[in-house]
């Protein structure tokens, strides 16, 4: 047997760390930690409102996992808006290839992970009229009659109810950050 020398045993041990480390050790996986403090607010709030919702017998889960799965269904208008630097905005060629860019397989990545039918609600982005024209409804806030109404919107789907984790995009546009979410859950478990 071929003796091994200092660089040799330095590079195969680092990458055994790498393999562990990528492999997550066969533990559960877990949904991505949020990835600003804005985001970690607005998670918290929603979930103190949720829990409530939750003793009341209205929701399933006692609270919302972020997990960014699912933000292409609102980063795709987020972006529009952030391109545009307004809101309302009239959609156009050039937002729909945004648009449709980042929901380029995001349907058939959701129901092979969580199962068909497993997005269940959305807040924060008004549906297009019949001229196009889009909106951010919510602007960024903690206030507890804001986040009621952010969550009665993510509740406004016979869906909803069912719901176990959040995806956030908090677009910002002149100068004001707007909150975006979509709630899913997992229909294959």
């Amino acid at each position: 047997m071929k003796k091994m020398n200092r660089r040799e045993f330095l590079t195969l041990s680092g990458a055994a760390v790498v393999a562990l480390s990528l492999a997550g050790c066969g533990g559960p996986s877990t949904p991505p930690a949020p990835t600003t403090s804005k985001e970690a607010e607005l998670v918290a709030a929603i979930n103190k409102v949720w829990k409530e919702k939750f003793d009341a017998g209205l929701v399933d889960h006692e609270q919302l996992t972020l997990n960014q799965d699912a933000v292409g269904a609102i980063r795709c208008y987020g972006r529009v808006f952030e391109e545009a630097n307004e809101t309302p905005h009239t959609l156009k060629d050039p937002d729909h290839k945004i648009i449709f860019g980042e929901l380029n397989g995001l349907e058939d990545k959701i129901r092979n992970k969580y199962g068909k039918d497993s997005l269940a609600g959305m807040a924060g982005i008004s549906e297009p009229s019949p001229e196009n024209v889009v909106a951010l409804e919510d602007a960024y806030s903690c206030e507890d009659a804001a986040v009621r109404a952010f969550v009665a919107k993510l509740l406004d789907n016979s869906n909803s109810a069912k719901a176990e984790f959040i995806s956030i995009y908090l677009p910002v546009v002149q100068g004001k950050t707007y909150m975006t979410a979509v709630v899913f859950r997992n229909n294959k478990a």
